[in-house]
């Protein structure tokens, strides 16, 4: 079966922003004055040219300095810097600067709140809202009671395209911070499932080492009690294999019960999985339980990542386990390796019938999975003529899915 081959999205322009803003956020805090100047410079070219008056030109320069220093602070405290607009108002209002020809303060005053409110309604509890509106209105009003027409119709038109500008920039903001969060909840959520996804790798390892290991002892144990007084040396060493296995599955349990109860700085086992190389050990140690098993391995070994590798073990461990826990009858196992130029078939069967009762086939589950996650195949179920046969299949460069 061909893995299916995904190709990376690229990175859009909002994404590259983003990374520029992470990687140089003075610039990006500073691009508010650096268009400003870039558009004023484009200005002052049009004023000269058409040989236009500017009224109270130092007046207008601090102004627009007072409108534009504070938005490099508007990330961080955005309504206190909405608030430091009164400041500048207050010049220009009094002075009618506002009516000015050239439009320099306009445009200073136009794109300092423009930033400023939708810095506030993207990083802010959104009550605050009402207080932009506050800080907008106030100035507004005096303006237009200042320097403007007070009849019903200057009101109107004052303050109509105002009220428009200010929704508009309020919906970008809304939208930018729905945008965001909907961000974040993605990854919380993919956290989330991260963490499911390690506890239920942790629960299937727990599963086969201490189902298959209980399995072996278990047996050990009833051969060493028949065996006591028939024939105390079979009973001596069904106790020393009962020792070995104990301490081999101590061991395995504490490597992943470390994954489990490491903080920061903390020293893990870094005892390698079991892989290929341990099947043999396995084996043994399921023949000294009792149960006679048989092993072919046909073909030229392919390469195998330790995943694949801890997959294969485990199912062989899982299979042989069930033949101890669930067959009846005479048990006899057989364990078939086949390297193929497509991939790895492995094939563990059994003599013995299985029992109706046999749990709820977790192990087989997690095996499964286990196949799955190479875009592999893991198929059991009872044989025609008797037993119970376990078949994986890894394809040949198989990446593990994530």
């Amino acid at each position: 079966m061909a893995e299916a081959v995904t190709v990376p999205r690229k990175r859009g322009m909002w994404q590259r922003m983003l990374e520029f803003d992470s990687r140089h956020p003075l610039l990006w805090n500073l691009f508010p004055i650096f268009l400003y100047v870039t558009g004023g410079c484009i200005g002052l070219i049009g004023i000269a040219a058409a040989d236009l008056e500017v009224r109270h030109p130092l007046a207008q320069a601090v102004a627009i300095v007072l409108f534009m220093a504070p938005t490099i602070w508007r990330r961080r405290y955005p309504l206190a810097v909405l608030l430091s607009q009164f400041v500048p108002l207050s010049i220009t209002i009094p002075l009618g600067l506002t009516d000015d020809g050239s439009g320099l303060v306009n445009a200073a005053s136009a794109l300092a709140f423009t930033v400023n409110l939708y810095n506030l309604v993207l990083r802010r509890p959104l009550k605050l809202l009402w207080w932009a509106g506050v800080i907008s209105l106030v100035p507004s009003l005096v303006d237009w009671m200042v320097n403007h027409d007070q009849s019903v119709l200057g009101f109107l038109g004052f303050f109509g395209p105002g009220a428009i500008y200010f929704g508009f920039v309020v919906a970008i903001g809304m939208l930018m911070r729905t945008r965001r969060e909907f961000q974040h909840s993605e990854r919380d959520q993919a956290a989330q499932q991260a963490v499911v996804e390690e506890r239920n790798r942790i629960a299937r390892e727990m599963h086969d080492i201490i189902g298959h290991n209980l399995a072996v002892i278990n047996a050990l144990a009833d051969g060493g009690a028949y065996a006591a007084t028939a024939a105390p040396e079979k009973a001596k060493e069904a106790l020393e294999a009962i020792g070995r296995t104990s301490r081999e599955a101590l061991a395995e349990l504490r490597r992943v019960l470390s994954v489990l109860k490491a903080e920061e700085g903390a020293e893990l086992e870094l005892a390698p999985q079991p892989g290929l190389s341990d099947l043999e050990g396995l084996i043994e140690r399921v023949r000294e339980a009792g149960l006679p098993v048989t092993v072919s391995v046909t073909g030229e070994p392919l390469p195998l990542s330790e995943n694949q590798q801890l997959a294969v073990y485990r199912t062989v461990q899982e299979s042989l386990t069930n033949v101890f826990k669930h067959a009846r009858g005479v048990k006899r196992a057989e364990v078939s390796i086949e390297y193929q130029g497509s991939g790895l078939s492995v094939t563990v069967r059994n003599t013995g019938n299985r029992v109706d009762e046999a749990g709820t086939a977790r192990g087989l589950a997690g095996l499964s999975e286990r196949a799955a996650a190479f875009g592999g195949t893991m198929v059991a179920g009872p044989e025609v003529l008797g037993g119970w046969r376990v078949a994986l299949w890894l394809p040949r460069n198989g990446e593990e899915r994530r």
